[in-house]
């Protein structure tokens, strides 16, 4: 069989049901009629503007695929090298000192508000859209839909984010269907899903409503989510660390690897310079041949309850430290 008949044949056979997804009407499903009954009883939601929105829904096969295995397809947690290669660098830095500029108003307010520094308040901005450069790739209501009502190792989750995500748009009088985010309905310059746009939110603009594609907002549900986890200005967040031996790596390096200092002197690791406190969460990541190691205090960990990643919170916490030296010069 020649690669022109196998690609006819395929055409043939899988094109149609490509369409199919393409075009299927998510409102004749029995779960989505299901959760239009639920929105309705529970919410007050009208029934009839409920199915309207399910009719239009794009199916995203590509959104799907990414979450039908065991593991997430295409993670957003990249390797050490590559945080540090593109966000710890001179250019992404010089970035950072633009916004800062830019954005001073609202930084400056939500920093006064919120008790959090206009640098982390940056990073965050920096790693999660580049500054909003990134993150409404794709349509929320579309994406949620389908990963609600398709089977994922994370239904469950999905289902519950599209509930959050009518909520939000009612409360905040947006169009669903005109909000754009990422593969998971992350919304904004922050990314963040609807039930945490819904606890975190924050109108700083004074507009009226709790926009995720408006910047001075942004900003100002970042703060909050810092400060109402427990974020205190001008704790050192991150040190570097040194090791002696190989003893190191013996330890169980990660965002929850909390260690007193003294546990951490048997294993040869010491700190580059006070703590101030009398543990620290120890941190091991490799960047080719070379060991970067570094102790966190309460701070770091507050970080990670954004993004459960060491490599995400260490990044936040060394460009925020960037940022500061910065804009100082």
């Amino acid at each position: 069989m020649t690669k022109f008949v196998k690609r006819v044949l395929f055409i043939a056979l899988f094109l149609p049901f490509s369409l199919a997804a393409q075009n299927f009407d998510y409102a004749r499903l029995p779960a989505a009629k299901a959760f239009v009954n639920r929105m309705h009883d529970r919410y007050g939601f009208d029934k009839q503007r409920l199915y309207a929105l399910l009719h239009k829904v794009r199916h995203q096969g590509e959104t799907l695929a990414r979450y039908q295995g065991r593991h997430k397809v295409g993670s957003t947690d990249f390797s050490w090298h590559r945080y540090k290669s593109k966000i710890l660098v001179k250019e992404s830095v010089d970035l950072g000192v633009k916004f800062l500029s830019r954005y001073q108003k609202w930084l400056h307010k939500a920093s006064r508000r919120y008790g959090v520094s206009p640098e982390i308040i940056a990073a965050f901005m920096r790693v999660e859209s580049k500054f909003g450069l990134y993150g409404h790739e794709y349509p929320v209501w579309d994406s949620l839909v389908t990963l609600a009502f398709n089977p994922n190792r994370k239904q469950k989750f999905f289902r519950s984010e599209l509930e959050k995500l009518l909520i939000l748009a009612r409360k905040n009088r947006l169009d669903v269907t005109k909000l754009r985010g990422s593969f998971a309905g992350a919304m904004g310059c922050v990314q963040q899903v609807p039930s945490i746009q819904l606890r975190y939110g924050v109108d700083l603009d004074g507009d009226g409503h709790k926009d995720p594609d408006s910047m001075a907002d942004c900003i100002g549900s970042i703060a909050a989510f810092l400060h109402r986890n427990g974020w205190r200005e001008g704790r050192p967040t991150l040190i570097a660390a040194r090791h002696r031996g190989e003893g190191f790596l013996k330890l169980r390096s990660g965002y929850r690897s909390l260690y007193p200092l003294q546990t951490l002197r048997r294993y040869g690791v010491t700190p580059a310079r006070a703590l101030g406190t009398e543990q620290a969460y120890y941190i091991r990541m490799k960047d080719g041949k070379r060991w970067d190691l570094y102790l966190g205090d309460r701070n770091y960990r507050i970080i990670t309850l954004y993004n459960a990643s060491k490599r995400y919170a260490v990044t936040i916490a060394l460009y925020a430290k960037a940022l500061k030296r910065a804009s100082n010069r």
